[in-house]
């Protein structure tokens, strides 16, 4: 799921430097390259004959990115005001398409300020698309308020859980009747409850069916979410399983009913957290909550883009201490500055960026503390979390305009940035790798082992034999697990005294069987 609440149209100024004319230098600026980070580029004035077309310019890239982002069956939700409602639901048509359009939820955020002469907004909107429509289940189990007793509101399709089909597919076959029945084997298990969905005119037809799974072992699959499709009659099973409460298709309206809180109550929250009222127009925990229990599992990937104070990773980490699940957050935030004369700045957070960190820190103690929660779950919680920040590589670049070619020669013996750490170096080479930043990172003294030793890394700035033999040693561990036959090595070219030790040094690896062998 992606939930973005991006800064709404107001005549106030923008810090996205976004230059489509030439996409390089945008990214020079924004990598730190150039330019300075959080600097505002420009005023969006209402008077500007390009007031609405600046807005779009800046959001259009983001959600074409967004739904190449998702999966098949993922959501993402947009907060809105009144200002770009029409204009974002037509990108929107254009980049996820009119027919993946799922709904226009109205929030109730409370009683807003009188920003109008004419009536006084008390709802906020969230625009909601699918990548697929059609591969989109609600998920959660909605408590049932009077407004929810309807019956056509419950989302029956929903109510039956999906199973995988072995390898081994049931044969079914029609009698003269039109009967759909299975082959009769007396010594496999009966099994009732199951349903043959046809594809193509939806009719379904009760059966006994016998076939080799048990009743456990249909249990099991039907825990993990599995389907099960027969190849053989383009049949789909259904194994019913009676639940304790049905699944409901969620209200147009999200309201106090459904136990969503106000923007006053975000606020509060915010301020009871960090001690200080320190950010403005924060969404309530309960209503991202709210959202992500409608159509995530328990251990999807939730993005937010625009994170501002990290309410999204607020809400995963409560609903995973809740129900014991393991949700993932990415929580991505311009550096915007704060003011020199904001509370925000006098309390020590010069961007938005150190708000949503500490915000996640404390949220985390907070909610392991709970005691009103499963102590499991609060143990099961985890509350770590990584921070990147997006700039220049690690390396220094060769001037080819230099004017003083000594000079320059002599700066580049050292390859590495001076301000740059170990860390800041591994987490660039594992990009270059095409690996996950959430790679497991094990070090053994001076040796930096990645994917379980795929990469082995070695940043020491006088790297003598006894090291190389130290790594060797590893090498040679993990070339004998069978799967672990491909191994890359990766030095610090300044580390060797002259070329001679760097060729033996290399020589050795490939004398063990490493191929590849960088310096960096």
């Amino acid at each position: 799921m992606i939930y973005i609440d991006p800064p709404y149209n107001t005549g106030n100024d923008f810090i996205y430097r976004d230059n489509f004319r030439n996409n390089l230098q945008n990214y020079f600026e924004i990598t730190g390259q150039s330019g300075r980070d959080g600097q505002k580029l420009s005023t969006n004035s209402d008077s500007s004959g390009r007031y609405h077309s600046d807005w779009l310019n800046m959001m259009y890239p983001r959600l074409k990115l967004a739904r190449n982002l998702l999966m098949d069956d993922g959501v993402i939700f947009i907060s809105i005001d009144d200002n770009e409602l029409t204009n974002l639901r037509k990108i929107c048509d254009e980049i996820f398409g009119e027919d993946n359009f799922i709904e226009l939820f109205l929030w109730n955020k409370g009683q807003g300020s009188s920003l109008s002469r004419f009536t006084r907004s008390d709802y906020e909107y969230i625009l909601c698309y699918g990548k697929s429509k059609n591969r989109i289940m609600y998920k959660f189990k909605a408590k049932k308020t009077d407004e929810m007793q309807d019956s056509s509101l419950l989302n029956n399709s929903n109510r039956y859980s999906e199973l995988i089909f072995p390898a081994k597919t049931i044969n079914f076959v029609k009698n003269k009747s039109g009967v759909i029945k299975s082959f009769k084997e007396n010594d496999l298990e009966l099994i009732n409850d199951i349903f043959i969905e046809n594809y193509f005119n939806k009719n379904e037809v009760r059966i006994k069916a016998k076939f080799k799974w048990s009743q456990k072992y249909l249990d099991d699959n039907l825990n993990k979410g599995t389907t099960i499709i027969s190849k053989t009659d383009n049949l789909r099973l259904r194994y019913i399983k009676k639940k304790e409460e049905d699944i409901i298709v969620p209200t147009k309206s999200i309201t106090e009913k459904n136990e969503v809180g106000f923007n006053l109550s975000a606020s509060s929250e915010l301020k009871k957290l960090l001690g200080k009222d320190i950010f403005s127009y924060p969404k309530p925990v309960s209503l991202l909550k709210y959202i992500i229990d409608m159509v995530c599992d328990r251990n999807d990937i939730i993005l937010d883009f625009f994170s501002g104070s990290a309410t999204t990773a607020h809400a995963v980490m409560q609903l995973n201490a809740e129900d014991g699940g393991e949700r993932k957050y990415i929580m991505i935030q311009v550096p915007e500055l704060c003011d020199e004369k904001s509370e925000a700045y006098k309390a020590g957070y010069r961007n938005i960026c150190e708000i949503g960190k500490e915000r996640i820190r404390k949220a985390g103690i907070k909610i392991r503390e709970d005691e009103s929660l499963l102590i499991e779950n609060r143990k099961k919680l985890d509350i770590d979390f990584k921070v990147f920040r997006l700039d220049s590589s690690n390396i220094k670049e060769w001037d080819n305009e230099t004017k003083n070619l000594k000079q320059s020669l002599f700066e580049i013996q050292e390859s590495i940035k001076e301000d740059r750490t170990e860390l800041d170096l591994i987490y660039e080479i594992i990009l270059k790798y095409g690996l996950e930043l959430d790679e497991k990172i094990e070090k053994k003294g001076e040796i930096y082992l990645i994917k379980s030793g795929r990469l082995l890394i070695n940043l020491d700035k006088n790297l003598d034999m006894k090291m190389v033999n130290q790594m060797c040693e590893e090498c040679k561990r993990l070339m004998d697990r069978e799967e672990e036959k491909k191994i890359s090595v990766i030095l610090r070219d300044s580390s060797f005294k002259n070329d001679t030790d760097k060729t033996n040094i290399i020589k050795k690896f490939e004398q063990m069987g490493i191929k590849e062998i960088k310096t960096i």
